[in-house]
């Protein structure tokens, strides 16, 4: 089954974290699709400090680079489109909205590894994409790390945590090898009844097999902290969440969990649902 990614590409070209992940992510590079997408600055815009022309030379060389990287590590030319877009609204709303017509299996964006400070005073466009009425799960891309494997997928009894275990046996199913651990973070006396067999379930339907699927319980009161310890000790190559914009009685709701775990995970790529 062939995955289709929306990949945001900009002129910050030294890092191409977004890039470097699939890279080292996918085995079988032949089913997966990217639309590379540019979104540039109004013309007459206050920001663009640079002739029209070279604006569009930032943006050819920025999706080239790009192009090149993906296909000299053996994804086909013939899956990867450019597609460039004039600001309308805001770079994070215009993602959104190109991610929403495309019905693409998630968006993935490469992040610099700057302080919450830093975020704070730029108005970050990821934070925007994070809390934004969007389709697709998005991936966080902030200096992974080539030689991790597997992905640990984060459970608190919500529909949330099942709708991103959906997500990752979808991506995860055909010939990937990659091993799948539920974990729950323990913060009550006991687990939620089936937690692990409805997220097994899921799974099964993708044809993910039981030996495949491990599953670990730990107690903690910092989710976020136990975490991310997790995630750095198995040296999982991705870490998914639920999402929730409500305040619901979700452990990984945004504004919480989910927050800190987007500021400061490096290494694992987080993919919020």
């Amino acid at each position: 089954m062939q995955k289709h990614f929306l990949l945001t590409v900009s002129d910050d070209r030294s890092a191409m974290y977004g890039a470097r992940f699939v890279n080292a992510f996918f085995s079988n590079k032949d089913l997966v699709k990217f639309t590379l997408l540019y979104v540039s600055p109004r013309t007459g815009q206050q920001q663009s400090m640079v002739p029209v022309e070279s604006e569009s030379n930032t943006c050819d060389l920025a999706l080239e680079e790009t192009v090149k990287h993906l296909m000299d590590r053996d994804f086909l030319e013939e899956n990867l489109l450019c597609k460039v877009k004039k600001k309308m609204v805001s770079t994070s709303k215009d993602i959104i909205g190109e991610g929403n017509r495309g019905l693409y299996d998630a968006i993935i964006l490469g992040r610099r590894g700057t302080s919450r400070l830093e975020e704070i005073i730029n108005d970050s466009v990821s934070v925007k994409l994070l809390k934004g009425e969007r389709n697709a799960p998005i991936w966080v891309c902030r200096n992974p790390e080539a030689d991790r494997k597997n992905v640990l997928v984060c459970l608190d009894g919500s529909q949330e945590s099942l709708h991103i275990t959906d997500h990752a046996g979808f991506i995860l199913s055909g010939e990937e090898e990659h091993q799948i651990t539920l974990f729950h973070v323990q913060t009550r006396d006991s687990v939620p009844d089936k937690l692990f067999s409805d997220a097994k379930n899921v799974l099964a339907n993708y044809g993910i097999a039981q030996e495949r699927v491990q599953e670990k319980v730990l107690a903690s009161k910092n989710p976020a902290k136990a975490i991310l310890s997790e995630a750095d000790t198995g040296r999982f190559s991705a870490v998914a969440v639920g999402y929730s914009g409500e305040a619901q009685k979700s452990v990984f709701r945004m504004g919480s969990v989910g927050l800190k775990l987007f500021y400061e995970m490096q290494g694992s790529v987080l993919w919020v649902g």
